[in-house]
């Protein structure tokens, strides 16, 4: 939003800043230089001593020129090529196989070598799911051993850690059956309870 509202304010004010632009060059133009900001004490002592020692430094420098300095100058020039078209190298062909990286199981890519001590996420799982099995067998002891891990750690393992079970809801009636709440026989005929309609007879009598 901040950005927004700069850009709009920036896009208002664009007028104004190049309203009589010339003029107000013109003006700043006209206006004295500014003086350079003078030189230390000891520096314009250490110029001025120079100045009196040599007095022909300064003319020298400024009516002669420096053949040498001039045509090394000369020889300094600066050149603009286009961008060079980079060879497109046919002893290395582009790579054939384009299939995308398949997904990894657990979300990154397994070590192939898991170091002493240590559990891969697919030793955790085999770990747990095995105490989960047969807990007497597949103790934190027995475990320890089989995967060279300290027995604390494999214990605080089976303590904290645990995977996922499922547990089927109970079956839940929706429908109503009829033949469970009501007994068929003791419903009554249904010429005993129909209830005949009376229909009038409304002929025109002649």
């Amino acid at each position: 939003m901040g950005n927004i509202t700069a850009k709009i304010t920036k896009r208002a004010m664009r007028p104004f800043k190049n309203f009589a632009v010339e003029a107000r060059t013109e003006r700043v133009l006209a206006k004295e230089k500014p003086i350079s900001a003078p030189w230390h004490p000891t520096t314009q002592k250490r110029i001025d001593e120079i100045m009196k020692n040599n007095p022909h430094l300064m003319e020298e420098q400024s009516n002669n020129k420096d053949e040498t300095l001039n045509s090394r100058l000369k020889e300094v020039y600066v050149t603009s090529h286009d961008k060079p078209e980079i060879p497109i190298s046919t002893e290395k062909p582009l790579p054939s196989h384009r299939k995308s990286v398949e997904q990894a199981e657990f979300g990154y890519q397994e070590p192939v070598r898991v170091t002493r001590g240590k559990l891969s996420i697919r030793q955790a799982l085999v770990l747990i799911g095995r105490h989960q099995q047969d807990p007497a067998k597949y103790d934190a002891l027995a475990l320890a051993k089989e995967f060279t891990i300290h027995p604390i750690v494999s214990g605080n393992i089976l303590k904290h850690f645990k995977t996922f079970e499922y547990y089927k809801p109970p079956k839940v009636k929706t429908a109503i059956e009829v033949k469970d709440y009501i007994d068929l026989k003791s419903l009554p005929a249904a010429n005993e309870t129909a209830v005949q309609p009376q229909i009038e007879d409304h002929k025109i009598k002649s």
